[in-house]
């Protein structure tokens, strides 16, 4: 089952304070990995790089991204299909963030959960999120 890796998820697995957490989010980034499951919207790269600079400064930020790029995960770049799913979400789901309509419509095209506990996304028919 392939599945949309979300901000939410990657914020848990570099920043939570609790060890279990951590725990279980690295276990599910393996299994993703290993099962070529995972997929890495670009939108997410960008709001990771943003929340590590402003947490941790340039340079982790820099080498969060190369973190990210290498990880396995597959990445998928905004293209013009999906830019106008998202578009066409955002305008059905106007208290959605832009973000979160660009990670659903990856979703909807690869016929995919997303991995978070974001409840924006339980308003979206046809998303199933899934959690650690």
């Amino acid at each position: 089952m392939r599945v949309v890796v979300d901000t939410r998820f990657l914020v848990e697995h570099f920043y939570s304070k609790s060890a279990e957490i951590k725990r279980k989010t690295a276990s599910k980034l393996r299994e993703l990995i290993e099962r070529g499951e995972g997929i890495l919207p670009t939108i997410v790269i960008g709001e990771i790089v943003r929340i590590t600079c402003e947490r941790r400064g340039v340079e982790e930020a820099k080498l969060r991204y190369l973190s990210l790029i290498r990880s396995g995960l597959r990445i998928h770049n905004l293209d013009p299909e999906i830019a106008e799913q998202a578009g066409l979400l955002k305008c059905r789901y106007r208290n959605i963030p832009m973000g979160d309509c660009i990670i659903a419509a990856i979703a909807l095209k690869e016929k995919a959960s997303v991995l978070s506990d974001d409840p924006h996304f339980s308003h979206i028919r046809k998303i199933r999120c899934i959690w650690i």
